[in-house]
């Protein structure tokens, strides 16, 4: 019998929210605050979803709310303060920021993920998006290593993870020009 793997969905909502002036998560768009869009788009394939914050507004969803255990060091200790505190086989990982994502994309990264450790949506114009992405248990290790070597950078981190690119193109049934785009200011949230 095949043993059903555990997935853990991983918000990302600790950044600074400076070009948005205020908290980026519980910005409203479309009468909802845009945490809850990638809340919800994990909902459905996740077994457990955490919100990673160091902001106990976030409290309300009543999901887990895991703080950074190495301050200041972006996304890369967010995911690494849930991995640590949850096990699981995968790690569906998504930024409170991009309200276009449907769960549709998530179920075909996981589809596509394979032999790697990590798989992430590149948009239309090549950019990578690490936290639009799959990682495995397997990536753990690694994420520890270079955040206790002081190494933040995502792009950077990604090189070192056995990794798949998944290329989010105009002929996915689900496709929109703002499928991947991040609302990181108040002019963003007009153009999505």
């Amino acid at each position: 019998m095949i043993q059903e793997k555990k997935s853990i969905g991983i918000v990302l909502s600790g950044g600074k929210s400076s070009r948005m002036g205020t908290e980026k998560g519980l910005v409203k768009w479309q009468s909802k605050a845009l945490i809850e869009y990638s809340v919800n788009c994990l909902n459905s394939i996740c077994n457990d979803i955490v919100i990673s914050s160091n902001n106990e507004d976030y409290n309300y969803l009543n999901l887990p709310v895991i703080k950074d255990e190495i301050a200041n060091c972006g996304p890369i200790g967010g995911i690494y303060s849930c991995m640590k505190n949850f096990q699981a086989d995968y790690y569906f990982v998504i930024s409170c920021d991009v309200p276009n994502v449907p769960t549709e994309l998530f179920k075909d990264l996981l589809k596509n993920i394979g032999e790697a450790d990590l798989i992430y949506a590149v948009d239309n114009k090549g950019k990578k998006q690490p936290l639009v992405a799959i990682y495995k248990r397997s990536c753990f290790s690694i994420i520890k290593a270079e955040l206790l070597n002081g190494n933040y950078k995502m792009m950077k981190l990604i090189d070192k993870i056995k990794h798949k690119e998944y290329l989010v193109t105009r002929d996915l049934k689900y496709y929109h020009d703002n499928i991947l785009t991040n609302a990181n200011s108040p002019e963003d949230l007009k153009k999505l």
